[in-house]
């Protein structure tokens, strides 16, 4: 190969990896930040009125898998200017297994939870749970996927993930799911 063969070749790989380099987001009003890993793409995305910010985290071309991240701000009581609970404290909180059995209760409403594990992330005490959506009629796609959720409690509130992947092919995509949850900074 020729020297300028070799240049084309190199300017090719650089131009592919910048293409596939995450660019990183960040929600001003909350603090939200996600660094999505090499291959994935975080852009805003519609939600709930209740999440202060909410972003899909996907690949090239996903448009039913792939994961959402929302925040939801703590509801202050009235007069009261600061949160009530620390993040030590909310944290002691979130290993016990009243928060454990308080979030695969949540979580039961919709899934059939196969597992809830914790999840540590940030000096942060987060939960990790794999489910599968319990099936509703007329929607037979939910039959095929898995879902790998996290949550994270701050002073600040509430950070979800929701990853959703095709069941044949969960077990590959979950380490993947699991940086993407990793690749979150809650607002604090």
């Amino acid at each position: 190969m020729t020297a300028r063969g070799v240049s084309r070749l190199l300017s090719a790989v650089l131009l592919a990896g910048a293409a596939h380099a995450a660019e990183p987001v960040r929600d001003e009003a909350t603090g939200l930040t996600i660094q999505p890993p090499e291959g994935y793409v975080a852009t805003r995305a519609e939600g709930d009125p209740r999440y202060a910010a909410v972003y899909a985290v996907q690949k090239q071309g996903e448009v039913d898998t792939g994961c959402k991240i929302a925040f939801q701000p703590t509801q202050a009581q009235p007069g009261e200017g600061e949160p009530a609970l620390s993040q030590a404290e909310i944290n002691a909180f979130t290993q016990k297994k009243e928060w454990i059995d308080l979030i695969r209760a949540t979580l039961a409403l919709r899934y059939d939870v196969a597992t809830v594990e914790p999840f540590p992330h940030m000096g942060l005490s987060g939960a990790a749970v794999v489910a599968d959506f319990k099936p509703i009629e007329g929607e037979p796609k939910t039959a095929e996927v898995r879902s790998f959720l996290v949550v994270y409690d701050t002073p600040k509130g509430r950070t979800t993930i929701v990853c959703v992947g095709d069941k044949a092919g969960f077990e590959k995509r979950k380490g993947e799911f699991e940086a993407i949850a990793r690749s979150v900074a809650p607002p604090r």
